[in-house]
């Protein structure tokens, strides 16, 4: 009996200390409810972002679908193979609102038909502000938020942490998705590719740098 009491006497001097310092500082009650949401937003992003990374484990090539995301009717269709190098300016009409409904992404300078994964890059997907964009920053910031320069980012401000980082997202890609071509620097010409093996070829040189 005499523990009973004393357990309730503890728990109603929690109660009054908690609705005591309440009253003395209505600030903790904001507190409270803004880390709350924070860490709702926190769990929510990270979960987005690790169910992204397992989507991007190699899987059978499969028909890209061209649904509403790409301004067509929902049936099915398949690109092809498309094998270029592209500016800014010109990667950011890839943005899914071509006829074709063709998305690009680059990352690392590296370019990638994510066309088949509308449900990420389309309007209406997870990620409808990486289409046509240089979304190195995003993924190793992991941020659903654009995050793109206007001019041409040349990344030499990333930490050795962070290169790595882009260079597994980078690999995640490229197991996943066509290669396409190369980020141009301003300046920088273009090359085409007319077959297999020189493409393979740029893909090795890439690599390399």
């Amino acid at each position: 009996m005499a523990g009973s009491l004393q357990a309730l006497d503890q728990n109603t001097t929690w109660y009054s200390t908690f609705y005591k310092s309440i009253r003395e500082a209505p600030i903790n009650v904001t507190l409270v409810i803004v880390s709350t949401i924070v860490f709702y937003k926190v769990v929510r992003l990270t979960s987005c972002l690790h169910q992204h990374r397992k989507d991007l484990e190699p899987k059978k090539s499969v028909p890209i679908y061209m649904g509403k995301d790409s301004g067509q009717e929902n049936k099915k269709a398949k690109l092809s193979p498309l094998r270029a190098d592209f500016t800014l300016s010109e990667l950011r009409e890839y943005d899914g609102n071509r006829k074709d409904g063709r998305i690009l992404v680059a990352i690392n300078f590296n370019i990638y038909d994510v066309s088949q994964s509308v449900h990420y890059y389309g309007r209406e997907g997870v990620y409808p502000n990486y289409a046509g964009r240089d979304i190195s920053r995003n993924l190793i910031n992991f941020s659903v938020d654009l995050i793109e320069r206007k001019e041409f980012d040349d990344l030499s401000d990333l930490s050795i942490r962070q290169m790595n980082t882009l260079r597994e997202w980078d690999l995640q890609y490229k197991e996943k998705y066509p290669f396409v071509g190369k980020l141009l620097r301003p300046g920088e010409p273009h090359a085409y590719y007319d077959d297999e093996e020189e493409l393979d070829l740029h893909t090795e040189v890439q690599q390399m740098e």
